[in-house]
């Protein structure tokens, strides 16, 4: 006979897991039980000495679908002669610690019985098991128990706890559990009194008021009012897992234009919501990869390339100049309540203000989308911790992310060697946080960009949930070298209050520190890191850069020939400003007449001034920034002259590149202490091509080209100087997908290992992974 007491670490709690080890102790013969702890799942098994090894190998081969098992502690006990085996109460150990499941789309079982007429679950909006279902939004604190999470508020009826306590029950300890007799409803919240029911429609800008009998029946399906008013062009909020969506008929040109107009958003591309696989068929091109991504369980935007002639299917407004959509299936029961024979495909956007996070209260909803709209798909369970929605794109096979948070978040990420605890702030845009312990990453879900107080106070707040879920007592607080960010500034303010050292980490090198350690790469190697705006050690501004990387530091290789941003973030938000710059740098000839001829839609005067500012260098700050390069190309090329939303000219450059375009334009690489890459041939060969009709299609493939022939000599380069052969890229830039495609396979065809992001977002959002992963290993080597 054997005994041993088994501690199941990682994501183990609210994913089935102790139904799944009751069912395995039955079937090889063994006695004992399992519970949850803050420690993990507990669980102590006695029988024969082969039943008892079987039982361990069928508990890592076998565990349910959303586990993930990070280690198994095994240690052999005294016998106990227990009898049976069973299920006990968790238990919350104060310096023990537990992994948090993600939010999970309805699967597939229940949803077969959400679309069964006889089921007591038919088209109920919150249908559960513990394989699907919302975790991270409403739990509290941990162990993962119903008392920890929302539900708390709402008693199971007697056939809802009946499946509860059956440890052969799917629904067996699923904490969400509900049915439509004991769970949360929905409700329609309207602008005007609740006799009157009036609800603001697009049309007009006017309120009309619902029929008779569509009022009644709104209070008893709320759903299916909801879908009449979006047959009827109206904007409406809707409730989501993690927070407020404004959903709209995406085929309605009227509503989508209502919505850019009310949102202050008159470019940035909308994500779509599909009723099925089939509907996003139609819209764009999807790969079987790219399907599988689409119909996971995690449910995520995925950015795919539209079809030339999408049919007429969605409205050109929703992604106007863009060549890729942003589409997702649904995700909770909600959504699938949402379509009918008609209505297939809704624009979906987060509910918020701009730069705000995502409301997740009628409260919220109502002071955010006032001006909107006012009309509400709500519920009364409530979301303890909002949750934007995951974006991902499909490149050269790998799956790469844009932003990280429902379905991923707050996954651990494991990291080589042993790590300490460290909290790291992250950067100013896309901001996500990191903490550490025990060689396990914690990023938290996407916050935004930390730019104002209300995004600040959700930072904050998610910070402290973190360090308490995980149980994590900082050793060291790691930040982006700018001094101006507010992440900077909490970091500094955090690590006063506690005492504790700060590690400030320059941005670019962040980047690709994260990359090596998600790819488990220890030792020095080369990273690329190509981005619109990272502060330098030398208080320039950074954003194409060669680096020379190992775990605590690196060096400056080379880097792509500093120009004027003149007016600082004046230049971002206006491309023509920046293109005057390289113009300028490049001795462009009759640069007055040039800029005049180029820029048209820009007053002369201003143009004058603008020369005159960088000629004499007046509030200009110098810069390496491969962003602006592409915006100053766009420009140039009369793609994009002004933006009114992150990278708009850089994505609309690559939208009009003729894939197929041959042949690169020349550049210069001088030699230095670190070499330059000299742009400025380009944009003479860019002007020549224009003044010769070239069409800008040709000219944008060809300047992809360009881009990724000199970054693959700038790797080269640094190769020859170093022996290194691996290669690590990182930055917004690449998400530009024709890049980073073509540097990829052309560094590969030179022999290169090409390590890229593997859960971290490819762009800003996964900074803060890099600043945890060195300052660990400054902590452990004692720099800090």
């Amino acid at each position: 006979m054997a005994a041993v007491r088994l501690i199941v670490n990682g994501v183990v709690q609210g994913v089935g897991m102790r139904p799944f080890v009751y069912r395995i102790a039955h079937r090889h013969d063994v006695t004992g039980w399992v519970m949850n702890s803050s420690r993990g799942v507990v669980i102590e098994a006695e029988g024969r000495g082969c039943c008892v090894d079987a039982f361990c190998e069928s508990l890592r081969a076998e565990a349910p679908p959303l586990a993930r098992i990070v280690s198994v502690e095994r240690e052999e006990i005294s016998e106990r002669g227990l009898s049976g085996f069973g299920i006990r109460l968790s238990e919350d150990e104060p310096e023990g610690s537990t992994l948090i499941c993600p939010d999970v789309a309805v699967c597939d079982q229940c949803l077969s019985e959400f679309l069964d007429p006889s089921d007591r679950r038919y088209c109920y909006p919150f249908i559960n098991c513990t394989d699907c279902g919302p975790r991270y939004s409403i739990i509290a604190g941990t162990p993962y128990d119903r008392p920890k999470t929302s539900m708390a508020a709402f008693t199971m009826c007697g056939p809802c706890e009946a499946e509860y306590m059956d440890p052969l029950d799917r629904r067996f300890h699923a904490q969400p559990n509900a049915c439509p007799e004991c769970g949360p409803s929905l409700s329609l919240v309207t602008p005007g009194p609740p006799g009157e029911r009036l609800t603001e429609l697009v049309q007009g800008r006017s309120y009309v008021r619902m029929p008779a009998d569509v009022a009644a029946d709104s209070v008893q399906d709320p759903a299916a009012a909801a879908r009449w008013l979006l047959g009827r062009g109206a904007l409406l909020g809707v409730r989501s897992l993690g927070g407020f969506h404004i959903a709209v008929n995406a085929r309605d040109d009227a509503s989508v234009r209502a919505l850019r107009e009310k949102k202050r958003r008159p470019a940035k591309p909308f994500a779509v919501m599909c009723a099925s696989i089939d509907e996003a068929r139609e819209l764009a091109h999807v790969s079987e990869q790219e399907a599988r991504v689409l119909e996971s369980p995690w449910r995520p935007i995925v950015l795919l390339r539209k079809r030339e002639e999408p049919g007429g299917a969605i409205s050109d407004l929703v992604a106007p100049r863009n060549a890729y959509l942003g589409i997702m299936l649904p995700s909770a029961p909600l959504h699938y309540l949402l379509f009918d024979d008609e209505l297939r495909t809704l624009v979906m956007t987060s509910a918020n203000a701009a730069g705000e996070p995502i409301a997740t209260t009628a409260e919220e909803a109502r002071l955010s989308l006032g001006g909107i709209t006012r009309t509400l798909l709500d519920h009364d369970r409530e979301i303890l911790n909002r949750c934007d929605d995951s974006v991902v794109f499909v490149e050269s096979g790998r799956v790469l992310s844009a932003r990280r948070s429902r379905g991923y978040a707050p996954y651990p990420i494991e990291l080589p060697g042993d790590s300490g605890s460290v909290l790291a702030t992250g950067t100013e845009l896309k901001n996500s946080f990191t903490v550490t312990k025990d060689g396990r990453a914690f990023m938290s879900p996407h916050i935004g960009d930390l730019e104002n107080a209300e995004t600040l106070e959700f930072y904050e707040e998610t910070v402290e949930k973190f360090l308490s879920w995980f149980g994590i007592r900082p050793e060291a607080v790691a930040h982006d070298l700018h001094p101006d960010y507010l992440a900077t500034r909490f970091a500094r303010s955090f690590a006063e209050e506690r005492g504790l050292p700060l590690v400030g980490v320059q941005h670019h090198y962040a980047h690709l520190a994260g990359v090596a350690a998600e790819n488990g790469w220890r030792g020095r190697f080369i990273g690329l890191s190509l981005d619109g705006t990272g502060y330098g050690v030398d208080g320039a501004i950074w954003g194409c850069e060669f680096l020379v990387c190992d775990e605590t530091d690196f060096e400056r290789a080379g880097h792509l020939a500093y120009v004027p941003l003149p007016g600082g973030d004046a230049a971002i938000r206006r491309p023509y400003r920046v293109a005057a710059s390289h113009l300028m740098a490049a001795d462009a000839a009759e640069p007055e007449r040039l800029l005049g001829t180029l820029f048209r839609d820009v007053p002369a005067e201003e143009l004058e001034l603008l020369r005159q500012q960088i000629e004499r260098r007046v509030n200009c700050v110098d810069t390496s920034s491969a962003g602006r390069l592409f915006d100053a190309v766009s420009a140039v090329l009369g793609i994009c002259g002004s933006v009114t939303y992150e990278a708009q000219a850089a994505i609309e450059l690559e939208s009009v590149a003729a894939r197929d375009a041959e042949g690169v334009y020349p550049y210069e690489i001088r030699e230095g202490d670190a070499f330059v890459v000299d742009p400025g041939p380009v944009f003479l060969a860019v002007l020549e091509e224009l003044a010769d009709g070239r069409s800008r299609e040709v000219i944008s493939g060809r300047f992809h080209n360009t881009v990724a022939d000199f970054c693959l000599r700038a790797t080269r380069r640094v190769s020859e100087s170093t022996g290194l052969r691996t290669v690590a890229l990182a930055g917004g830039v690449f998400q530009n997908r024709l890049l980073l495609g073509r540097l990829w396979r052309m560094l590969e065809r030179d022999g290169f290992e090409v390590l890229l992001p593997r859960e971290a977002p490819i762009n800003d959002g996964g900074v803060s992974l890099g600043q945890a992963v060195v300052a660990n290993e400054r902590l452990k080597r004692g720099k800090v």
